[in-house]
Protein backbone atom coordinates (compact mmCIF):
# COMPACT_ATOMS: atom_id res chain seq x y z
CA UNK A 1 0.00 0.00 0.00
CA UNK A 2 1.75 3.13 -1.11
CA UNK A 3 1.63 6.88 0.98
CA UNK A 4 -1.50 7.70 -0.78
CA UNK A 5 -3.78 5.11 0.04
CA UNK A 6 -2.27 5.43 3.30
CA UNK A 7 -3.26 8.71 3.43
CA UNK A 8 -6.86 8.09 1.69
CA UNK A 9 -7.85 5.58 4.56
CA UNK A 10 -7.30 7.79 7.14
CA UNK A 11 -8.60 10.88 5.45
CA UNK A 12 -11.98 9.04 5.04
CA UNK A 13 -13.37 8.01 8.20
CA UNK A 14 -12.70 11.84 9.41
CA UNK A 15 -14.62 13.32 6.58
CA UNK A 16 -17.86 10.58 7.47
CA UNK A 17 -17.27 12.09 10.60
CA UNK A 18 -17.48 15.80 9.49
CA UNK A 19 -20.57 14.62 7.46
CA UNK A 20 -22.33 13.37 10.49
CA UNK A 21 -22.24 16.02 12.56
CA UNK A 22 -23.14 18.22 9.95
CA UNK A 23 -26.27 16.18 9.17
CA UNK A 24 -26.82 15.85 12.84
CA UNK A 25 -26.67 19.74 13.35
CA UNK A 26 -28.72 20.62 10.18
CA UNK A 27 -31.87 18.45 11.05
CA UNK A 28 -31.76 20.31 14.54
CA UNK A 29 -31.87 24.08 13.11
CA UNK A 30 -33.45 22.36 10.19
CA UNK A 31 -36.78 21.00 12.70
CA UNK A 32 -36.04 23.75 15.15
CA UNK A 33 -35.09 20.77 17.81
CA UNK A 34 -32.30 21.30 19.76
CA UNK A 35 -32.80 17.66 21.13
CA UNK A 36 -31.40 16.02 17.76
CA UNK A 37 -27.85 17.44 18.74
CA UNK A 38 -26.89 14.26 20.49
CA UNK A 39 -22.82 15.54 21.15
CA UNK A 40 -22.12 11.57 22.39
CA UNK A 41 -21.91 10.96 18.56
CA UNK A 42 -18.75 12.55 18.05
CA UNK A 43 -16.81 11.08 20.67
CA UNK A 44 -18.72 7.38 18.64
CA UNK A 45 -17.36 8.60 16.15
CA UNK A 46 -13.63 9.17 16.86
CA UNK A 47 -13.11 5.91 18.94
CA UNK A 48 -15.41 3.31 16.40
CA UNK A 49 -14.54 5.24 13.36
CA UNK A 50 -11.35 7.22 12.90
CA UNK A 51 -8.97 5.54 15.69
CA UNK A 52 -6.71 3.27 14.62
CA UNK A 53 -7.92 0.65 17.09
CA UNK A 54 -11.13 0.60 18.50
CA UNK A 55 -11.56 2.49 21.67
CA UNK A 56 -13.80 -0.31 23.37
CA UNK A 57 -14.36 -3.95 23.62
CA UNK A 58 -18.13 -3.84 21.98
CA UNK A 59 -19.70 -4.45 18.94
CA UNK A 60 -23.12 -2.90 16.70
CA UNK A 61 -25.23 -4.25 18.35
CA UNK A 62 -24.62 -3.91 22.03
CA UNK A 63 -23.69 -0.59 21.37
CA UNK A 64 -27.18 0.56 19.84
CA UNK A 65 -28.57 -1.25 22.53
CA UNK A 66 -26.82 0.37 25.38
CA UNK A 67 -26.83 4.40 23.92
CA UNK A 68 -30.57 3.86 23.18
CA UNK A 69 -32.04 2.32 26.38
CA UNK A 70 -29.73 5.24 28.81
CA UNK A 71 -31.02 7.70 26.63
CA UNK A 72 -34.80 6.25 26.96
CA UNK A 73 -33.72 6.03 31.14
CA UNK A 74 -32.58 9.68 30.93
CA UNK A 75 -35.37 10.98 29.48
CA UNK A 76 -37.71 8.34 31.99
CA UNK A 77 -35.56 10.03 34.97
CA UNK A 78 -35.90 13.48 33.92
CA UNK A 79 -39.90 13.02 33.23
CA UNK A 80 -40.93 11.01 36.13
CA UNK A 81 -38.51 11.41 39.00
CA UNK A 82 -39.13 15.30 40.11
CA UNK A 83 -35.82 14.59 42.84
CA UNK A 84 -34.02 17.71 41.53
CA UNK A 85 -30.93 17.83 38.64
CA UNK A 86 -28.24 16.84 41.57
CA UNK A 87 -30.44 13.42 42.60
CA UNK A 88 -31.15 12.59 38.98
CA UNK A 89 -27.56 12.97 37.97
CA UNK A 90 -26.62 10.95 40.52
CA UNK A 91 -29.17 8.26 40.40
CA UNK A 92 -28.15 8.27 36.07
CA UNK A 93 -24.50 8.20 37.10
CA UNK A 94 -25.22 4.99 39.90
CA UNK A 95 -27.09 3.29 36.86
CA UNK A 96 -25.25 3.50 34.84
CA UNK A 97 -22.27 2.31 36.57
CA UNK A 98 -23.71 -0.78 37.38
CA UNK A 99 -25.02 -1.50 33.98
CA UNK A 100 -21.22 -0.79 33.00
CA UNK A 101 -19.97 -3.61 34.89
CA UNK A 102 -22.93 -5.98 33.35
CA UNK A 103 -23.08 -4.91 29.78
CA UNK A 104 -20.27 -7.21 28.75
CA UNK A 105 -18.33 -4.22 27.05
CA UNK A 106 -15.58 -1.87 28.11
CA UNK A 107 -17.97 0.88 26.38
CA UNK A 108 -18.25 3.96 28.95
CA UNK A 109 -20.05 6.73 26.45
CA UNK A 110 -23.48 5.54 26.88
CA UNK A 111 -22.94 7.02 30.72
CA UNK A 112 -22.77 10.63 28.77
CA UNK A 113 -26.52 9.16 27.18
CA UNK A 114 -28.44 8.77 30.36
CA UNK A 115 -26.65 11.85 32.81
CA UNK A 116 -26.79 15.12 29.60
CA UNK A 117 -30.48 14.41 29.64
CA UNK A 118 -30.73 14.90 33.28
CA UNK A 119 -28.28 17.44 33.31
CA UNK A 120 -30.33 19.47 30.49
CA UNK A 121 -33.20 18.76 31.84
CA UNK A 122 -34.69 17.03 28.65
CA UNK A 123 -37.98 15.57 28.11
CA UNK A 124 -38.54 14.98 24.87
CA UNK A 125 -38.41 11.48 23.06
CA UNK A 126 -36.82 13.23 20.54
CA UNK A 127 -33.07 12.67 22.43
CA UNK A 128 -33.37 8.89 22.34
CA UNK A 129 -34.42 8.92 19.29
CA UNK A 130 -32.01 10.84 17.74
CA UNK A 131 -29.21 9.28 19.90
CA UNK A 132 -30.44 5.78 18.17
CA UNK A 133 -30.59 7.05 14.24
CA UNK A 134 -27.03 8.61 15.01
CA UNK A 135 -25.55 5.88 16.67
CA UNK A 136 -26.81 3.59 13.78
CA UNK A 137 -24.85 5.84 11.34
CA UNK A 138 -21.74 5.19 12.60
CA UNK A 139 -22.33 1.66 12.72
CA UNK A 140 -23.28 1.53 9.22
CA UNK A 141 -20.08 4.05 8.41
CA UNK A 142 -17.62 1.20 10.59
CA UNK A 143 -19.15 -1.34 8.35
CA UNK A 144 -18.84 0.28 5.26
CA UNK A 145 -14.97 0.93 6.09
CA UNK A 146 -14.35 -2.67 7.47
CA UNK A 147 -16.05 -3.96 3.62
CA UNK A 148 -13.93 -1.59 1.78
CA UNK A 149 -10.82 -2.70 3.56
CA UNK A 150 -10.70 1.04 5.47
CA UNK A 151 -10.53 -0.73 8.78
CA UNK A 152 -9.71 -4.01 10.27
CA UNK A 153 -12.43 -6.02 11.91
CA UNK A 154 -11.28 -6.89 15.63
CA UNK A 155 -13.01 -9.36 17.30
CA UNK A 156 -15.47 -8.51 20.25
CA UNK A 157 -15.36 -11.00 23.13
CA UNK A 158 -17.63 -10.32 26.10
CA UNK A 159 -15.67 -9.14 29.10
CA UNK A 160 -16.75 -9.74 33.10
CA UNK A 161 -16.14 -6.08 34.88
CA UNK A 162 -18.02 -7.16 38.07
CA UNK A 163 -15.51 -8.64 40.04
CA UNK A 164 -14.83 -7.47 43.41
CA UNK A 165 -12.32 -5.13 42.45
CA UNK A 166 -14.74 -3.69 40.10
CA UNK A 167 -17.23 -3.21 42.21
CA UNK A 168 -14.81 -0.75 44.27
CA UNK A 169 -13.76 1.07 41.64
CA UNK A 170 -17.68 1.66 40.57
CA UNK A 171 -18.10 2.99 44.52
CA UNK A 172 -15.30 5.44 44.06
CA UNK A 173 -16.42 6.64 40.85
CA UNK A 174 -19.82 7.30 42.41
CA UNK A 175 -18.41 8.86 45.98
CA UNK A 176 -16.25 11.30 44.28
CA UNK A 177 -18.94 12.08 41.56
CA UNK A 178 -21.40 12.61 44.10
CA UNK A 179 -19.42 15.24 46.03
CA UNK A 180 -17.95 16.79 42.85
CA UNK A 181 -21.44 17.53 41.80
CA UNK A 182 -22.66 18.52 44.64
CA UNK A 183 -20.19 21.37 44.67
CA UNK A 184 -20.48 22.15 40.89
CA UNK A 185 -24.63 22.55 40.65
CA UNK A 186 -24.39 24.54 43.96
CA UNK A 187 -21.84 26.83 42.75
CA UNK A 188 -23.53 27.21 39.24
CA UNK A 189 -20.67 25.69 37.70
CA UNK A 190 -22.04 22.31 36.49
CA UNK A 191 -19.89 21.52 33.30
CA UNK A 192 -17.19 20.64 35.69
CA UNK A 193 -18.78 17.37 35.86
CA UNK A 194 -19.84 17.29 32.23
CA UNK A 195 -21.17 14.20 31.01
CA UNK A 196 -18.54 13.30 28.82
CA UNK A 197 -15.86 13.92 31.47
CA UNK A 198 -17.65 11.13 33.58
CA UNK A 199 -17.27 9.04 30.89
CA UNK A 200 -14.01 10.00 30.90
CA UNK A 201 -13.10 9.45 34.86
CA UNK A 202 -15.20 6.32 33.75
CA UNK A 203 -12.49 5.14 31.40
CA UNK A 204 -9.55 7.03 33.07
CA UNK A 205 -10.28 4.80 36.14
CA UNK A 206 -9.92 1.33 34.77
CA UNK A 207 -7.05 -0.43 34.87
CA UNK A 208 -4.18 -0.09 32.85
CA UNK A 209 -5.66 3.44 31.65
CA UNK A 210 -2.55 4.83 29.50
CA UNK A 211 -4.14 8.03 28.95
CA UNK A 212 -3.79 9.04 32.36
CA UNK A 213 -0.17 7.90 32.53
CA UNK A 214 -0.10 11.66 30.51
CA UNK A 215 -1.70 13.76 32.67
CA UNK A 216 -0.65 17.45 31.37
CA UNK A 217 -1.05 16.44 27.85
CA UNK A 218 -4.80 14.79 28.86
CA UNK A 219 -5.78 17.74 30.17
CA UNK A 220 -4.32 19.85 27.53
CA UNK A 221 -6.15 18.17 24.74
CA UNK A 222 -9.68 17.95 26.47
CA UNK A 223 -9.36 21.71 27.48
CA UNK A 224 -8.00 22.51 23.77
CA UNK A 225 -11.64 20.64 22.47
CA UNK A 226 -13.80 22.59 24.87
CA UNK A 227 -11.75 25.94 23.76
CA UNK A 228 -12.36 25.20 20.07
CA UNK A 229 -16.10 24.28 20.62
CA UNK A 230 -16.64 27.30 22.36
CA UNK A 231 -14.98 29.94 20.39
CA UNK A 232 -16.67 28.28 17.44
CA UNK A 233 -19.96 28.68 18.41
CA UNK A 234 -19.41 32.50 19.90
CA UNK A 235 -17.16 33.59 17.03
CA UNK A 236 -19.87 32.33 14.31
CA UNK A 237 -22.72 31.47 15.59
CA UNK A 238 -23.17 34.32 18.07
CA UNK A 239 -21.00 37.59 16.75
CA UNK A 240 -21.02 36.54 13.08
CA UNK A 241 -24.58 34.72 12.97
CA UNK A 242 -23.82 32.19 11.29
CA UNK A 243 -25.80 28.58 11.26
CA UNK A 244 -24.97 26.34 14.41
CA UNK A 245 -23.99 24.36 11.54
CA UNK A 246 -21.26 26.19 10.37
CA UNK A 247 -19.46 26.33 13.85
CA UNK A 248 -20.39 22.96 14.46
CA UNK A 249 -18.10 22.04 11.29
CA UNK A 250 -15.56 24.26 12.00
CA UNK A 251 -14.97 23.15 15.56
CA UNK A 252 -15.21 19.22 14.51
CA UNK A 253 -12.65 19.61 11.75
CA UNK A 254 -10.08 21.73 14.21
CA UNK A 255 -10.72 19.39 17.01
CA UNK A 256 -10.04 16.63 14.22
CA UNK A 257 -7.00 17.85 13.75
CA UNK A 258 -5.69 18.31 17.20
CA UNK A 259 -7.05 14.51 17.75
CA UNK A 260 -4.10 13.33 14.49
CA UNK A 261 -1.37 15.71 15.53
CA UNK A 262 -1.61 15.23 19.12
CA UNK A 263 -1.88 11.38 18.52
CA UNK A 264 -4.70 11.13 21.18
CA UNK A 265 -7.43 9.53 20.21
CA UNK A 266 -9.74 10.41 23.44
CA UNK A 267 -13.35 9.99 22.30
CA UNK A 268 -14.69 12.04 25.18
CA UNK A 269 -12.84 14.92 23.14
CA UNK A 270 -15.41 14.89 20.58
CA UNK A 271 -18.20 15.42 22.92
CA UNK A 272 -16.87 17.57 24.72
CA UNK A 273 -16.21 19.76 21.66
CA UNK A 274 -19.93 19.49 20.23
CA UNK A 275 -21.64 19.65 23.82
CA UNK A 276 -20.26 23.46 23.54
CA UNK A 277 -22.91 23.92 20.93
CA UNK A 278 -26.18 23.15 22.89
CA UNK A 279 -25.12 24.83 26.10
CA UNK A 280 -26.78 28.37 27.17
CA UNK A 281 -25.10 31.09 25.34
CA UNK A 282 -23.84 32.44 28.79
CA UNK A 283 -22.12 30.32 29.92
CA UNK A 284 -19.89 30.06 26.58
CA UNK A 285 -17.25 31.33 28.01
CA UNK A 286 -17.20 29.99 31.19
CA UNK A 287 -17.70 26.69 29.43
CA UNK A 288 -13.78 26.06 28.95
CA UNK A 289 -12.76 27.32 32.29
CA UNK A 290 -15.32 24.43 33.44
CA UNK A 291 -13.89 21.56 31.67
CA UNK A 292 -10.26 22.43 32.74
CA UNK A 293 -11.25 22.06 36.34
CA UNK A 294 -13.59 19.64 35.85
CA UNK A 295 -10.24 17.54 33.85
CA UNK A 296 -7.50 18.21 36.24
CA UNK A 297 -10.22 16.49 39.07
CA UNK A 298 -11.01 13.55 37.35
CA UNK A 299 -7.33 13.15 36.06
CA UNK A 300 -5.51 13.47 39.57
CA UNK A 301 -8.54 10.99 41.37
CA UNK A 302 -7.58 8.21 38.25
CA UNK A 303 -4.41 8.42 39.29
CA UNK A 304 -4.33 9.33 43.40
CA UNK A 305 -7.36 7.08 43.82
CA UNK A 306 -7.36 4.22 40.99
CA UNK A 307 -4.04 3.68 39.64
CA UNK A 308 -1.78 3.04 42.59
CA UNK A 309 -4.44 0.77 43.94
CA UNK A 310 -4.39 -0.70 40.69
CA UNK A 311 -0.97 -1.26 39.88
CA UNK A 312 -0.37 -2.61 43.63
CA UNK A 313 -2.57 -5.54 42.23
CA UNK A 314 -1.47 -8.97 40.40
CA UNK A 315 -4.34 -9.86 37.51
CA UNK A 316 -4.14 -13.16 36.44
CA UNK A 317 -3.82 -12.47 32.44
CA UNK A 318 -6.21 -9.79 31.54
CA UNK A 319 -8.62 -8.05 34.22
CA UNK A 320 -11.33 -8.54 31.93
CA UNK A 321 -12.15 -12.06 32.31
CA UNK A 322 -14.10 -13.66 29.42
CA UNK A 323 -17.92 -13.39 30.45
CA UNK A 324 -19.73 -16.58 30.28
Amino acid sequence: MNISDLKLKELIPSVCTVLLVALMTLSSEMLHEKEIIFPEITALAVGYMMAPKRSWKVNGRRMLMLITSCALAGVGIVRYSGLGVYTEMMIAFSLAQILFMYSGTTFAPFVSAIVLPVMLQTESLIYPAAAFVLTLLVILFHKWFLVNGLREDDEYVPVMLNSKDDWIDAVLRIICVAVIAFAAIKSGFKFIVAPPLLVAFTEFSRPRNKTRNKPVKTIAVITLCSVIGALSRYMLSVKMEMPLTVSAIAATCIMLAVIYFSGMYMPPVGAITMLAMIIPEESIFSYPVQIFVGSCLIVLLSRILFMKRQDRKMYDKEHELEAI
